[in-house]
């Protein structure tokens, strides 16, 4: 595979083959880097002397070629508008190194490359958070922006959780296992910009196990250290044989429905939980009203904020602070209006945040809390040998779901659109997950965290510069222009959530539906560069001549482009309707599995290759 620098890191396929748009060469000389001594040889043959060189105006090529020997570098100039692509390229491929997603053929050759690739970064990824004054307020907004998204996500699922186990687990377990699978994540992980959290189909899985272990008479919480050790056995076996390298397989045509599912579910869950509030809880309906003002209002006033960045209302500094801030100003703007209408007696649903740390299950033949530390060998009565070796069977199903959910979120945030200048580390994520997440919330009783998409990304949006662009023949289209890549603001929020029990007396002040609109604003959010949606509104579009100039506007036939829309939104459609559904919702992350296959045996009959180039590219 080509390195080029439009290819951040060189990891993926080169973005521009162009040939040489001069002989210009350079004389003997020698770059060092952290990794390859590179040797550029040749003469210069251009108009200008070798001094005269920019090296910020050089493409350079690096092609692979027999092992142990140096890559082959070809040099040319590039024209200015090149100049922002050789930028964003750091290094080059380590000698021997290989790609991210590839088969090493060894043992642990994957985990050993995503070390050695990510390891020369990890300095860096705490100093860049606070390099400059841009840098510190991208870092402090995004930790207080993400604070309250993880923390009503982990109230909300911590609910839900103690309703399905009988109260085995509840909102204090969900926020702890949040919290310290946040800061583990934080200080190992290859991608630090994943957040982990309790998800969706985490939250069916964990209601099978427990009829599962209600049906057979053995106790739940004993069952669970079982079935994380079991799990955490297999993920290691996964990192240590290569096997996120299946991921290579996954196109954008997959990544598109699965981003744009996760988003629509944020919103459909916010307006449903809005909704619920005239019909669930016996709300007064000016109650419910209020309610639905203060999700709405808060959605548009961080909306309005986020779009004042790129205004020209204000000075700089006072743009930067609203866009920046812009979420964390509507929670409390509306959070005090919400006290200010509980005085004239009007109240609308708060918070509950735990307000001491205790386990949420009260032992009946004690009648006290749980201990912390969870004995496998049984709590009220012993734990059968029979039940440790039949939670392999549920372990495997929960260590698929963990694959599933880790590596298509860390494809997604790594896409090549995104611009990272960091490498990823597939490998290392799993290890990180197996050995510093799952055993620890078997043994504590916590909930188990995977990698949640849409704060994942919405923290990756958080931390993103964009910059509209004008496409040839009409139209503008919003591109990043850099992401602040760090490791702090995972750590930093993740501390704050474990702190937030000591702060309850303040969060409860907080109404629910101010982080319904959170929710609502975190889905609209990351439909932001999703060619789906874009294709989608398309349809909005009367004539086509109007279409904006997207590069698979121009190759393909329209009417071929819809068509291709519209088979991706029935896949999200069927995938959205397991989710309502009980029965089957366990089983979503194994049907999003089925859309790799889909693509590359179904979708190949339906369209010509020229056509997927520029559809699925």
């Amino acid at each position: 595979p080509l390195f080029t620098p439009s290819s951040p890191l060189g990891y993926g396929a080169a973005q521009r083959n162009s040939a040489p748009q001069s002989n210009a060469t350079l004389a003997n000389t020698t770059r060092q880097y952290p990794m390859v001594s590179v040797p550029l040889k040749g003469v210069l043959d251009a108009p200008h002397p070798a001094k005269d060189v920019d090296f910020n105006s050089i493409d350079v090529k690096v092609e692979p070629v027999e092992p142990g020997s140096l890559s082959k570098i070809g040099l040319h100039r590039t024209t200015p508008q090149q100049k922002a692509l050789v930028r964003t390229w750091s290094r080059p491929l380590p000698e021997g190194d290989i790609g991210p997603l590839a088969w090493s053929g060894m043992f642990c050759g994957g985990l050993i490359a995503d070390i050695k690739r990510r390891a020369p970064y990890y300095k860096c990824d705490w100093t860049d958070a606070f390099a400059s004054s841009e840098q510190r307020a991208k870092t402090l907004s995004s930790t207080a922006f993400l604070f309250f998204a993880c923390l009503s996500a982990a109230l909300s699922f911590g609910t839900l959780f103690g309703e399905f186990t009988e109260q085995q687990l509840g909102a204090s377990e969900t926020i702890l296992a949040c919290a310290i699978s946040g800061i583990t994540y934080a200080f190992f992980a290859g991608q630090p910009l994943c957040i982990l959290g309790a998800t969706g189909p985490e939250l069916a899985y964990t209601l099978v196990f427990y009829n599962m272990c209600v049906q057979f008479d053995v106790e739940f919480l004993p069952a669970r250290v079982w079935q994380g050790l079991w799990t955490a056995f297999f993920t290691i076996i996964l990192a240590l044989f290569d096997c996120s390298a299946l991921m290579n397989h996954v196109t954008r045509f997959t990544e598109e429905i699965f981003s744009a599912l996760i988003a629509l579910l944020y919103i459909f869950e916010a307006l449903l939980s809005v909704t619920r509030m005239y019909t669930v809880g016996g709300h007064a309906r000016a109650s419910a009203f209020l309610a639905t003002i203060i999700c709405f209002c808060t959605y548009s006033f961080a909306m309005y904020f986020r779009a004042v960045k790129k205004g020209q209302l204000f000075n700089p500094t006072l743009r930067g602070i609203c866009g920046n801030y812009g979420v964390t100003f509507s929670i409390l703007t509306f959070s005090t209006i919400a006290y200010l209408f509980k005085e004239d007696g009007i109240t609308v649903p708060m918070l509950e945040v735990p307000l001491t740390l205790r386990p949420s299950w009260i032992n009946p033949k004690t009648g006290k809390a749980r201990d912390w530390l969870i004995n496998p060998m049984g709590i009220n009565k012993d734990f059968p040998t029979w039940a440790i070796f039949a939670t392999i069977i549920p372990a495997l199903g929960l260590t698929f779901l963990g694959y599933m959910d880790q590596n298509l979120t860390s494809l997604l945030i790594n896409r090549k659109d995104h611009k990272l200048k960091k490498p990823p580390g597939y490998h290392l994520d799993l290890l990180v997950c197996s050995l510093g997440v799952y055993p620890i919330c078997a043994f504590l009783g916590l909930p188990f965290t995977h990698a949640a998409t849409v704060r994942s990304m919405t923290h990756l949006i958080s931390l993103t510069n964009y910059e509209q662009v004008e496409l040839e023949g009409g139209g503008f289209v919003t591109r990043v222009h850099s992401v602040h890549e760090q490791r702090f603001t995972m750590l930093a929020m993740h501390v704050l959530l474990a702190l937030s029990l000591v702060m309850a007396p303040a969060l409860i002040l907080i109404p629910k539906s101010a982080l319904f609109g959170v929710f609502l604003y975190m889905g609209v959010t990351s439909m932001v560069g999703n060619e789906l949606f874009d294709r989608i509104f398309l349809w909005s579009i009367w004539k086509e001549e109007k279409y904006p100039r997207y590069d698979y506007v121009k190759s393909v036939q329209y009417l071929r482009m819809h068509k291709y829309t519209i088979f991706q939104v029935i896949c999200m459609a069927i995938l959205f309707a397991m989710t309502r559904i009980e029965a089957v919702a366990v089983a979503f992350p194994f049907f999003i599995g089925l859309l790799v296959p889909l693509r590359t045996h179904i979708v190949p009959k339906m369209f010509t290759p020229e056509e997927l180039a520029a559809l699925d590219s």
